[in-house]
């Protein structure tokens, strides 16, 4: 299977980190180059622009466009800056609204996020792109945005295209902040949009998951189950603590203060944005890039993130949920690409109301929990981690005394004996920590983990459909064509070298050190069910000789 999977990848050692064929592995004399497989050895020539080349319909409606980004230090954001400035070769100029973080201004930040591995391509095929883009100081949960009287009428003036991608996406963010970021930087953001003398179309980037307390989600607004304006001035007149107590009953029927403030953030754009050209586009769970620029990139360990990387890393051993969910998922450049042609359609079509674009994935493409690990762990085995501190052993389960009990043998007892031995070696332990980690993020994944939703994304599949030839090849966002074994081949790849920064120079070490995991696996799975078997023995023998 993995040398079917692996046969078209170069038969000779790489050049920047030679590798050994996995003999233990796969008996196969190919070697298998890491860059290749992500696409990091397939960048297209450096191009120079040409003003007079025409484009494919997408790429002529932002022929001279000026784009205004919120959101764009996040992980849709970079990837939508990026496919901006590589794909539109005639766009004119892109504004990323930025505020100052961590002691560092809007021009270090700036640069921070063209230092990501993500934009490798896009500083080979285009390496003059740094004078088409520029960071503006401003604060989504501040009024009018944080920004100066000089940069709010450089907006006005010169923007023709928002996508408001901004928002706090921690799901236990303190409903003041939420508030703050998701509901009022919206209004702010209608607002500017009133005032800008050329919009042609704002693109509000929501979330499937914004109605999460329905089951079946179609592309239309839903009425909220709370007043925003009364929210709003209810967090103005509380402290902080009163706030906090007063939250479950503020957000009701929703989860968390992120899905319940995405949806009165829709709510105030159902009810003061019918003036404007504008759109509301609706992702589900948003992952690792499918294909573009690089496959397998992602910055986070939000959602199925972090569950593949704990399980990657030896570090989870088991989780409580039903495996046999479906959870809609979308690659992130498969969602980008949608939301750019959706901005394109609304701008050129001008419906008379707000349209909504749901970005999803299981009407067309479903896949279980237990499929998408198991297919993960079976091309993620070639991607060993150094940093490893176990062999690959995962076993969820729905039953909570069986989740308990796995919980106290494979998370607790390992945790306290390795943190143990790390207090004797002088080093910090915590392995017990992450796990109180991994059992908070259970308990605010609950809702989720359990349920299934539909949602309606006809909208979407129709615009795919308008698409010429040459569009759907540069902004691919083909749902039917989706593989999920396809994503898995590069998946665990990706996550080891974009999210763990994992060297590739490190995986002959850490093939090696994977393969010691793997015996002492084994010899620990051995003495376990030897000292299963004596106690059952035990006690028979016992129950035995007592009625004999």
């Amino acid at each position: 299977m993995a040398l079917d999977l692996h046969r078209k990848y170069i038969e000779k050692k790489q050049d920047s980190a030679p590798l050994v064929p996995i003999k233990d592995i796969v008996n196969s004399k190919y070697y298998l180059d890491p860059l290749e497989l992500l696409g990091e050895r397939n960048f297209n020539a450096p191009r120079e622009i040409n003003e007079s080349e025409v484009g494919t319909p997408v790429q002529e409606f932002f022929r001279d466009a000026v784009v205004l980004i919120t959101g764009g230090t996040g992980f849709m954001g970079k990837v939508l800056i990026e496919k901006l400035l590589r794909t539109c070769p005639h766009i004119k100029h892109v504004y990323l609204l930025i505020r100052s973080k961590k002691g560092k201004n809007v021009e270090q930040r700036l640069e921070d996020i063209f230092e990501d591995r993500l934009f490798k391509r896009l500083k080979h095929e285009v390496p003059k792109y740094h004078h088409k883009i520029s960071g503006i100081a401003g604060d989504c949960g501040l009024p009018g945005l944080g920004l100066s009287v000089t940069s709010r009428n450089t907006l006005i003036n010169e923007v023709t295209i928002v996508f408001h991608g901004a928002a706090t996406v921690r799901f236990d963010e303190h409903i003041r902040v939420a508030m703050s970021i998701n509901v009022s930087g919206t209004r702010e953001m209608l607002n500017l949009c009133r005032k800008i003398t050329n919009l042609k179309v704002l693109a509000h980037v929501s979330t499937a998951f914004a109605n999460c307390n329905r089951l079946l989600v179609e592309e239309k607004f839903y009425e909220p189950i709370a007043n925003f304006e009364d929210v709003l001035e209810l967090v103005s007149s509380k402290d902080d603590q009163t706030l906090q107590d007063m939250t479950p009953d503020i957000i009701g029927n929703f989860p968390n203060t992120y899905a319940f403030t995405k949806s009165l953030a829709e709510d105030v754009i159902r009810r003061e944005a019918k003036d404007l050209p504008m759109l509301v586009f609706r992702p589900t769970v948003v992952i690792a890039t499918y294909r573009e620029p690089v496959r397998g990139w992602i910055d986070n360990v939000y959602g199925p993130t972090g569950l593949i990387v704990g399980v990657g890393t030896g570090v989870l051993h088991t989780y409580y949920g039903d495996s046999k969910t479906i959870t809609d998922m979308v690659p992130v450049d498969m969602v980008v690409s949608a939301l750019i042609c959706s901005a394109k359609e609304v701008a050129t079509e001008k419906p008379k109301e707000i349209p909504i674009f749901t970005c999803s994935s299981a009407r067309q493409k479903p896949v279980r929990w237990i499929d998408f690990i198991e297919m993960n762990r079976r091309h993620g085995i070639y991607w060993p981690t150094i940093r490893a501190i176990w062999y690959y052993s995962f076993m969820p389960t729905n039953n909570i005394y069986v989740y308990l009990l796995l919980k106290f043998m494979c998370h607790i007892i390992p945790g306290f004996i390795l943190d143990t031995l790390a207090v004797l070696a002088g080093q910090k332990p915590i392995l017990l920590k992450i796990y109180k980690k991994i059992d908070k993020v259970r308990d605010i994944l609950a809702y989720f983990s359990d349920k299934e939703w539909t949602f309606i994304n006809d909208r979407t599949l129709k615009l795919w459909d308008t698409l010429d030839s040459q569009d759907k090849e540069l902004f691919n966002f083909d749902i039917h064509q989706l593989s999920w074994e396809y994503f898995s081949q590069a998946h665990c790849l990706g996550l080891r070298v974009y999210l763990v920064k994992d060297d590739i120079h490190t995986l002959p070490s850490a093939r090696k050190r994977w393969e010691r995991l793997h015996l002492a696996h084994k010899a620990l799975m051995a003495v376990t069910y030897g000292v299963i078997l004596w106690f059952a023995w035990t006690i028979l023998s016992f129950v035995f000789r007592l009625f004999v």
